[in-house]
C-alpha cells in the first residue's frame, strides 16, 4: 500500500489503548491524541498502565512482601523426611561428594556442605544446584571414576533420598499451579490467529521483530516486550490484513475505453468521412490497441454501418491480431447524421495488450456461412491473418500520411463506415478476485440508497459479532457490537464505501489488547470488576480462558467454534468432554504447530537456518537440503502424536519421513518417493533410528569443518535425558587449541587430550561418550566409515557398564534404559511450553505425577499431552489480588 494511503487508514483507526470515543460509551481511541485532546491523557495512561502490568511480571498481581521468603512448612512427613535424608542421604554425600565440593574447596564452584538440612537444601538458590546434583548422580556422571565411587545400590539410594528431600516437602503443600504473566502473542500465534480468524495464510507478523525466547521457548510471558517498533508493526499490520480480506467492488481492475479518430487505424484503402468515422473498402479492415486489465469476458461493442442504403445491412466481423473470429454482427446503412448503429459482443480476453480488428464480412446472412472460426482469407482480409509487428508500424504511417479527412469521399468504393470501438468489463473474471473470507465475513450487506446506504450498523453488527467473538475468544457485549459498528457508520457518513469501513473496524479489533493479549486474571480487563473469586490465592480458568489455553497450546492459534461453544455452555471443564476435545485437536492439521512451534524449539531445529557447513569439505551438500531435515524430524514427531505411540519411539523409531531429495542424500533405494511430499519409509537396514539418526540433529550438533561429539553430547543430555552439564570452567581452551596431536591423530585421541584436564573430565566423561556413537555420521548427517584418514570409532561406555557401538545401538539402549528420563523431560518440555512460563519446584511434582501415570503404557507421547491439560497448573493460576485494573489505571491518570 502506498505510505500515505497507510497514514491516512491509521488515521482513521481507533487506537487499542482505551480512550473512549465521543460518540460510544465503549473504550475507544484515535492514533493521533492531538486530534482528539479529551483522549490523549486517558490514552497514555493506558500505555502506562500496560507497560507497568507486563513489567510486573503477574498480568495484574503485585506480589506481596511475603511472596519473596520461603513459606515456614509444617506437614507430619517433615520429621520423616529429615530422617530419611539424614540416614541415607547425607551420609552418602558426605562420604562421596564432599571432598571436593566443600566451604574450601569448591570443585566446578559448587559448595554441597549446606545441604546437611532440609533446611540447606530447600534455601534460595539451592534447589538448582540440588537439581543439578541429582541428575548428575542419576546418570552416573558423578563422582568421577577416578574416585570412590558408591555402588550401584548406594548410587540408587543417594538418588531416592535426595529426590525425596528436594520435592516430597514440598508436593505434601497445597499444590500451587503457579503465576501467569499477562503476554501478547508472539509471531506464530499472530501468524496462526489471522489465518483461522479469516482463512487465509497472510503471515503478517513475518516483518515482526523476533522474539525473545525464555526457558527454551518464543511463548515466554516474562520475556516478551512490548515496543514501540512492535506497537508500530502492530498498527500496519492490522491494516493490510483488512486490506486482504476484504475487496472493495470499486477497486477491482476494470475498463471502460473507446477508441475512436486517430486511434482508429486503418489497414487497407480508406478514408477518413463525417464524424471522423473510418470509411474503408470491403477488402480494408480497421484496427485498435486495448489494455485488458485482467483475465475475464469483456463487451465490446462497434459503432458502424454501411454508406449506401440501397445496399442493405451489411456484416461485420471481429478479429484478433491472429485472425481468429471473435464475433459478428450485422449493421444498417448509416446516414451520416452520427448516429451509427452500435453492436455488441461478449469476448474472452486475457490480462495484457489485445489488438482488435473489424472487418467487413461477405454477406448479411448470419446463416450463409455458420462457421464461427472463419479464416480472414474467406473475408478477404489476408492481413489480418498474421498482424505482426511491421504490420502494425505500417498501418500507422500510412494513417498518418495518407488517410485525409474527405467528406466527398466515392460512396461506391468506400461502402463501410467503422466510427467507435469499446471495450467494457470484465463482467466475469477467471480468476477469484475476492479472498475466501469476503463472503465468509460479509453474512450482510446494507441496501443502497440514493447518496449512500441503509441500515448500515445493523450490517456491521451482524457482520462483526462471529468475527469479534473469536478474535476476543470469549462472548461480546451488545457494547462492543455498538462500538465497531459506529466505526462503520462514521466511515460510510464520509462517503466511504460499506467496505472500507468494515476494514475499519476490523483493523479496529486487530489492535484491541483483547485480542493481541492473552490475559488471564478474575479481575475484568476493562471496568476492573472482579469476575472470578480466588480460593486462596488460587483462581479456576473460566471455561473460555481454558479453551484459549487449550487452543495455543495445541495450535499456536485462537480457540474455534466448537471450543467457544462447549464454553459458552459450560461444559468445557467436564473431564470426558475436555478428554475428547484433546483428541480432536490433536487430529486436527493445526495440530502441525506441535512440530514446528513445540518440537522444532525443544530439539533446536530452528538453530538449522544459521547452519553453514564448509561446502569446500562436504561436496555434495545442499543448502535447500536444510528445510527438508528439518521437515522429516517434525514429521516423525507429529506421527507419533497422531499415533499416540512410545515417546521413546523418539530415539528407536526403525523409520522415517523423506521426500526424494531427503531420500537420495541418505541413499535409499525407493523410486515410489515423491519430489514434492514426504511419505514414510523403513530405515530397517539402515544404521539410523530416530532423530539421532536424521540429518537435522546431527548438523546442527556440528562444527561447520568437523563434526563435535561434545556438542552432540550435550544435546542428549540436554534435550533427551534432561542433564544439561555445568558451563565449562573459566579459562579451559576449547579443543583446538589443546589438539597438539594435529593431523596425525584421530578426533577421539584429540578428545582424550583435551579430557585430561581435570577441570573437564566429569562432565566430559558421559558427554563425549554420547557423543563418540553418532561418530559414523560427518557433519552433514552423512554415514561415514573414515575420517579422513582414520576410521571411525563409534564405541562407548555409559554408567553402569552400558555399552554400544554406533548410533542404532546408543539409540537403543537410551530408548530403552532411560525411558522415565526421557518421558520426564518431555513433560517439563510440554508444561513449560503450554504453561508459557518456567517451572517451578511445585511443578516437578505434577511432572512426576504425569510420568508416573503414563509409565504402565510407556509413556505415550498424546498421553503425556493430556497429562498435561489435565493438571492444576494448566486449568489454574496464581493470584494476589491486591491492586485492581482500575486502580492501577486511576493511579497512572493521576501521574
Amino acid at each position: 500500500m502506498h505510505r500515505n494511503a497507510l497514514i491516512e487508514r491509521r488515521r482513521r483507526l481507533p487506537d487499542p489503548l482505551g480512550c473512549r470515543s465521543v460518540s460510544s460509551s465503549r473504550p475507544l481511541v484515535r492514533i493521533h491524541p492531538e486530534r482528539f485532546g479529551r483522549c490523549s491523557a486517558r490514552a497514555v495512561a493506558w500505555m502506562s498502565t500496560l507497560v507497568w502490568m507486563i513489567a510486573a511480571g503477574g498480568g495484574l498481581a503485585v506480589a506481596d512482601e511475603s511472596d519473596s521468603h520461603p513459606q515456614e512448612i509444617q506437614t507430619s512427613s517433615e520429621s520423616d523426611v529429615e530422617a530419611r535424608w539424614q540416614n541415607d542421604g547425607w551420609e552418602l554425600m558426605e562420604r562421596f561428594c564432599l571432598d571436593c565440593h566443600n566451604d574450601a574447596f569448591q570443585e566446578a564452584e559448587l559448595d554441597l556442605s549446606g545441604f546437611d538440612t532440609i533446611e540447606g537444601l530447600m534455601l534460595e538458590g539451592n534447589g538448582m544446584t540440588a537439581e543439578r546434583v541429582l541428575n548428575m548422580v542419576r546418570f552416573g556422571a558423578m563422582p568421577p571414576e577416578d574416585y570412590d565411587v558408591p555402588t550401584d545400590g548406594e548410587r540408587k539410594q543417594l538418588v531416592q533420598a535426595l529426590d525425596a528431600a528436594m520435592y516430597s516437602v514440598v508436593c505434601d503443600l497445597v499444590p500451587k499451579p503457579g503465576k501467569v504473566t499477562a503476554r501478547r502473542l508472539n509471531r506464530a500465534e499472530y501468524n496462526h490467529s489471522v489465518r483461522d480468524l479469516f482463512g487465509m495464510d497472510l503471515r503478517p507478523a513475518d516483518a515482526f521483530p523476533s522474539d525473545e525466547v525464555g526457558g527454551g521457548f518464543d511463548n515466554n510471558g516474562d520475556v516478551l516486550s512490548l515496543s514501540p517498533m512492535l506497537m508500530e508493526k502492530y498498527l500496519d499490520a492490522a491494516i493490510s490484513v483488512a486490506d486482504a480480506v476484504l475487496v472493495d467492488p470499486a477497486d477491482l481492475p476494470r475498463i471502460d475505453s473507446e477508441a475512436a479518430g486517430d486511434l482508429l487505424v486503418v489497414q487497407g484503402d480508406g478514408v477518413t468521412g463525417s464524424f471522423y468515422g473510418r470509411f474503408i473498402t470491403p477488402e480494408s479492415f480497421v484496427w485498435t490497441e486495448f489494455k485488458v486489465p485482467a483475465d475475464g469476458k469483456y463487451r465490446v461493442q462497434v459503432a458502424c454501418g454501411m454508406t449506401r442504403e440501397d445496399d442493405g445491412p451489411g456484416r461485420f466481423g471481429l478479429f484478433d491480431s491472429d485472425g481468429m473470429l471473435l464475433g459478428t454482427f450485422v449493421a444498417e446503412y448509416f446516414g451520416g447524421g452520427g448516429s451509427s448503429q452500435r453492436e455488441s459482443v461478449t469476448v474472452h480476453l486475457t490480462e495484457g495488450t489485445h489488438i482488435l480488428c473489424v472487418a467487413p464480412l461477405p454477406g448479411a446472412d448470419d446463416d450463409a456461412k455458420g462457421d464461427a472460426n472463419w479464416k480472414v482469407g474467406e473475408a478477404k482480409l489476408d492481413a489480418i491473418e498474421k498482424l505482426s509487428k511491421q504490420a502494425i508500424r505500417d498501418g500507422k504511417k500510412q494513417f498518418g500520411k495518407g488517410l485525409t479527412p474527405d467528406r466527398r469521399f466515392d460512396r461506391d468504393r468506400y461502402t463501410y463506415m467503422v466510427r467507435k470501438i469499446e471495450v467494457e468489463g470484465p463482467s466475469e473474471f477467471d480468476n477469484p478476485v475476492y479472498p475466501p473470507s469476503q463472503w465468509k465475513i460479509l453474512r450482510k450487506q446494507p441496501p443502497r440508497r440514493r447518496g449512500g446506504y441503509r441500515d448500515v450498523a445493523e450490517a456491521a453488527r451482524e457482520n462483526m459479532a462471529p468475527l469479534l467473538r473469536r478474535a476476543f475468544r470469549g462472548p461480546v457485549t451488545d457494547d462492543d457490537l455498538d462500538a465497531y459498528a459506529a466505526l462503520v457508520k462514521q466511515a460510510t457518513d464520509r462517503d466511504e464505501s460499506f467496505v472500507d469501513g468494515m476494514r475499519i473496524a476490523i483493523a479496529a479489533m486487530l489492535v484491541s489488547p483483547r485480542f493481541l493479549f492473552r490475559i488471564e486474571s478474575p479481575v475484568d480487563w476493562e471496568t476492573g470488576n472482579v469476575v472470578a473469586q480466588a480460593d486462596e490465592g488460587v483462581v479456576t480458568l473460566s471455561d473460555h480462558q481454558l479453551a484459549t489455553r487449550l487452543a495455543y497450546f495445541l495450535w499456536s492459534s485462537l480457540p474455534d467454534d466448537r471450543l467457544l461453544d462447549l464454553a459458552d455452555k459450560g461444559k468445557l471443564r467436564d473431564e470426558s468432554v475436555l478428554k475428547s476435545e484433546v483428541k480432536r485437536m490433536i487430529r486436527d492439521p493445526r495440530s502441525r504447530s506441535l512440530a514446528s512451534e513445540f518440537a522444532a524449539q525443544w530439539l533446536g531445529l530452528r538453530n538449522l537456518e544459521g547452519v553453514q557447513p564448509d561446502a569446500s569439505r562436504y561436496a555434495g551438500f545442499d543448502e535447500g537440503l536444510l528445510p527438508r531435515m528439518a521437515t522429516e524430524t517434525e514429521s516423525l514427531f507429529m506421527h507419533l502424536i497422531h499415533q499416540n505411540r512410545p515417546i521413546s519411539e523418539l530415539l528407536t523409531a526403525d523409520y522415517t519421513f523423506v521426500d526424494a531429495a531427503l531420500a537420495k542424500y541418505y541413499g535409499l533405494k525407493d523410486s515410489k518417493i515423491p519430489e514434492d511430499d514426504f511419505v514414510k519409509v523403513t530405515l530397517a537396514d539402515t544404521p539410523r533410528r530416530g532423530v539421532l539418526g536424521h540429518a537435522s540433529v546431527l548438523t546442527l550438533t556440528s562444527n561447520p569443518t568437523r563434526t563435535s561429539p561434545v556438542i552432540r553430547g550435550k544435546w542428549i543430555l540436554e534435550n533427551i535425558l534432561g542433564t544439561p552439564p555445568p558451563e565449562p570452567p573459566a579459562g579451559v581452551p576449547e579443543l583446538e587449541e589443546t589438539a597438539t596431536a594435529g593431523a596425525e591423530a584421530s578426533l577421539r585421541e584429540q578428545m582424550e587430550i583435551h579430557r585430561a584436564d581435570p577441570a573437564c573430565a566429569s562432565c566430559h566423561r558421559v558427554m563425549d561418550q554420547l557423543g563418540f556413537g553418532l561418530e559414523n555420521f560427518d557433519a552433514v548427517g552423512r554415514f561415514r566409515k573414515m575420517d579422513g584418514k582414520f576410521p571411525v570409532d563409534s564405541s562407548g561406555e555409559l554408567p553402569g557398564g552400558r555399552t554400544f557401538n554406533g548410533g542404532k545401538e546408543l539409540s537403543e539402549l537410551l530408548g530403552r534404559s532411560e525411558q522415565k528420563s526421557f518421558a520426564a523431560t518431555a513433560v517439563r518440555k510440554l508444561m513449560t511450553f503450554a504453561l508459557g512460563r518456567e517451572l517451578t519446584p511445585q511443578d516437578r511434582c505434577v511432572v512426576d505425577e504425569i510420568v508416573a501415570q503414563t509409565a504402565a503404557d510407556d509413556y505415550r507421547l498424546a498421553d503425556l499431552v493430556w497429562g498435561v491439560v489435565n493438571s492444576r497448573p494448566f486449568q489454574a493460576y496464581e493470584w494476589t489480588p491486591n491492586v485492581t485494573f482500575r486502580d492501577a489505571v486511576g493511579d497512572a491518570e493521576r501521574k
